[in-house]
């Protein structure tokens, strides 16, 4: 249930992180839900476009071709919206191989430097709390939590979060002030 919750979560934060103008983690957590899209069954498309978009822009060209290769299948291509067919078939027909890696930050458990997306811990071996916010899985020195779900959040994102908007992120959707955090 707790898998179910973080890969729904992670849909729901990229338009968040996009109206910030955070592409990079927009990306990664678009990335994130296509490796599932088996649980959107009817989102599939609009999701993989989404994906294939925010790769494209976000430097991450080697998934923006895995999602839309997937696109161009039998079973997907006659549903791509028109506007981005093309866009779709040039980044298939012509594939960039590059990567922009994901920021390291240590494992709040045993501080293993492990990529900030990653939500287990190779060292470990322990399943790690996420941001509410980013997505990201928390670290030790910049934790803090949402005073009504108890959901934990990065501090410094939080902080940041609540100079546009006052509501918490997570389904609890409650008023937050900063000094509440």
């Amino acid at each position: 249930m707790k898998q179910s919750l973080m890969i729904l979560h992670s849909y729901l934060l990229v338009k968040l992180q996009v109206k910030l103008g955070a592409h990079d983690k927009a990306a990664r957590l678009l990335v994130r839900v296509a490796s599932n899209i088996s649980k959107f069954p009817s989102h599939i498309v609009p999701i993989l476009t989404s994906t294939v978009i925010e790769c494209q822009r976000s430097g991450l060209k080697e998934s923006a071709f895995t999602y839309a290769a997937m696109l161009m299948k039998p079973e997907y291509r006659p549903n791509i919206d028109v506007k981005w067919k093309k866009k779709l078939e040039s980044i298939v027909r012509k594939p960039e191989r590059s990567e922009v890696e994901d920021a390291t930050t240590p494992c709040p458990v045993c501080s293993f430097m492990l990529p900030q997306m990653r939500l287990d811990c190779p060292q470990c071996k322990n399943n790690l709390p996420y941001c509410i916010i980013t997505g990201h899985h928390m670290v030790a020195d910049d934790w803090s939590e949402c005073p009504f779900c108890h959901f934990p959040a990065v501090y410094s994102e939080f902080k940041k979060l609540l100079e546009s908007e006052n509501t918490c992120p997570l389904l609890c959707s409650a008023e937050i002030s900063s000094d509440l955090i």
